[in-house]
């Protein structure tokens, strides 16, 4: 199974020394681009560990449209 980590859950695990964790219950951990880079800012006291813990699980950011709702359909009650 696929994780997409967010930022807050990174950090947790982070300071509680779990990162290996998601490793060992992902087969595959992988992060957005935007998650990265707020990880890891300068000011956060982790950094430096999930910097070298998200090397390599970084990706660009992918847009898909899961689903289209038409702005009449948010005007209308139901």
């Amino acid at each position: 199974m696929i994780l997409v980590a967010d930022c807050s859950a990174l950090v947790a695990l982070s300071v509680c020394d779990s990162l290996n964790l998601l490793e060992k219950l992902f087969t595959s951990v992988v992060v957005p681009e935007t998650v990265y880079l707020e990880a890891t800012h300068p000011n956060k006291k982790q950094a430096q560990a999930l910097k070298i813990f998200l090397h390599g699980k970084v990706r660009q950011k992918e847009l898909r449209i899961m689903a289209r709702i038409s702005t009449a359909d948010l005007l209308t009650e139901k």
